[in-house]
């Protein structure tokens, strides 16, 4: 089937970020009708512990699910389904143990901080209940990812669980016109538990892996270990960070201004969710060429990816340029002050984007831990460039310290990509003298097929 590269790249990235968007939206629904309808101590409570069993769940996945898409594509591709199956149920059984001791970690560390507070027990024991959840969750996005199942990966956690969770409080709220802190978090983590598991059916325990238990030697076991384990710090400052800037910011800022600030990054991180629908679509087919050592392949992977996601973040920059006042006012006129912020904070994206997938590339080839050095330079950059801008130039210091932070690491991993594997994955590698001429006779040299 002929037509543009990457045109069913762009069609599976648009449609999962419509999810995405659609779950965004509930998301802020569903915050708005607590905030009028809770008590503000109780809201709060309601963040803390909600916050607490998603990062620990998160952290519990131990990077299982970043390197299945290295892992799962190489086996299937030998067709070795004995490391396949030993895989997936070494995943299953260390981050099970894993989250089980997060939550009773989370447990006893809250009982011990609130001298056994039973305002504060109650609602983190409900909500240490979800931690288990929240890891199944992840593992299961990852094994769906290495598969191609993209709308298993991404609509349970990001679409199905918000609306589902907004759907609820909206009717109760409809019959008690209140609500209460203990019901929410049970609802919040009946709801993560009861998507878990329709998700882990439809995957699989075993991941579709049938026969006897497979035991792969230790050093195999250490190995996928050692690999998930190095990719936990790059995952949790990355798929962290709009979060990590929130709370950096409270330690500076007004409360005032971290609102404009906090929602301005919620805005752009949303744009920015699709850059990270097209890298993880096509992690599985950088493990591929990878794994075929066709350096041709990666190529095509990287440009289209790249001309799927500069372009629709360069549309997103245009849009905030012309219409950001429009935007943020629709959340209140106290919000268009931050329009200088978005704008900042969107370019912070577009400046993602054209680094290119560079984490995609080194999971897919197994060398993530050789980027661990550049994601925390560019952490202390970020805190370092905070501290100084943010006293004194306010919200606007503050986007330019996240602008600072990202530049550092997109320009770094891409450096990274080009020494470990020696292929240019950032976006000016297709627009050097005569890439354009290039870029319009690529679809005759490769055949004209969309992926």
């Amino acid at each position: 089937m002929t037509g543009f590269p990457g045109t069913k790249l762009m069609n599976q990235s648009v449609g999962l970020t419509a999810a995405r968007v659609i779950g965004a939206g509930a998301g802020f629904a569903a915050q708005l009708l607590l905030a009028r309808t809770m008590a503000a101590a109780d809201l709060g409570l309601f963040y803390i512990v909600t916050s607490m069993a998603i990062v620990a769940g998160s952290v519990a996945a131990i990077g299982y699910p970043g390197i299945a898409n290295q892992f799962i594509v190489r086996y299937r591709t030998r067709g070795d389904k004995r490391n396949l199956g030993a895989f997936i149920r070494t995943a299953r059984r260390d981050t099970a143990l894993a989250s089980i001791l997060a939550a009773l970690g989370c447990i006893a560390v809250i009982t011990a901080w609130t001298g056994g507070n039973p305002r504060i027990i109650w609602p983190a024991a409900i909500a240490a209940l979800a931690i288990p959840a929240f890891t199944i969750l992840r593992v299961n996005g990852g094994f769906a990812n290495a598969a191609q199942r993209f709308a298993l990966s991404f609509l349970p956690d990001n679409l199905i669980r918000p609306v589902l969770f907004l759907a609820v409080l909206a009717l109760i709220v409809s019959v008690n016109g209140s609500l209460a802190l203990l019901p929410v978090v049970g609802l919040f983590a009946a709801l993560v538990l009861g998507v878990a598991l329709v998700q882990t059916r439809a995957i699989g325990w075993s991941g579709g892996i049938s026969g006897p238990p497979a035991s792969p030697d230790k050093r195999l076991k250490r190995h996928w270990r050692k690999s998930g384990g190095r990719l936990v710090i790059l995952l949790l400052i990355t798929s962290l960070f709009a979060d990590l800037s929130i709370l950096v910011a409270g330690f500076a800022l007004e409360p005032a201004d971290i609102a404009v600030f906090g929602l301005c990054i919620k805005i752009a991180f949303m744009f920015g969710f699709f850059i990270h629908v097209a890298h993880q679509i096509t992690t599985p087919r950088f493990a591929r060429s990878t794994l075929a050592r066709n350096q041709d392949a990666t190529n095509e992977v990287i440009f289209r990816t790249n001309s799927v996601a500069v372009s629709a973040i360069a549309a997103a920059l245009l849009l905030t340029w012309l219409a950001g006042d429009e935007i943020l006012s629709v959340f209140g006129d106290e919000f268009r002050a931050g329009s200088t912020v978005l704008l900042i904070l969107v370019g912070a994206q577009l400046v993602r984007a054209m680094g290119g997938p560079a984490l995609p590339l080194l999971i897919a080839s197994g060398k993530h831990g050789r980027g661990i050095g550049v994601i925390v330079a560019s952490l202390a950059v970020f805190l370092g460039s905070f501290a100084a801008l943010a006293p004194s130039m306010g919200i606007t210091g503050a986007a330019l310290a996240v602008l600072v932070g990202s530049a550092l690491s997109s320009a770094g991993l891409a450096a990274v990509v080009r020494r470990e594997l020696g292929v240019r994955c950032d976006f000016l590698a297709a627009v050097r003298p005569g890439s354009f001429l290039a870029v319009f006779s690529w679809p005759r040299a490769s055949g004209g097929k969309a992926s």
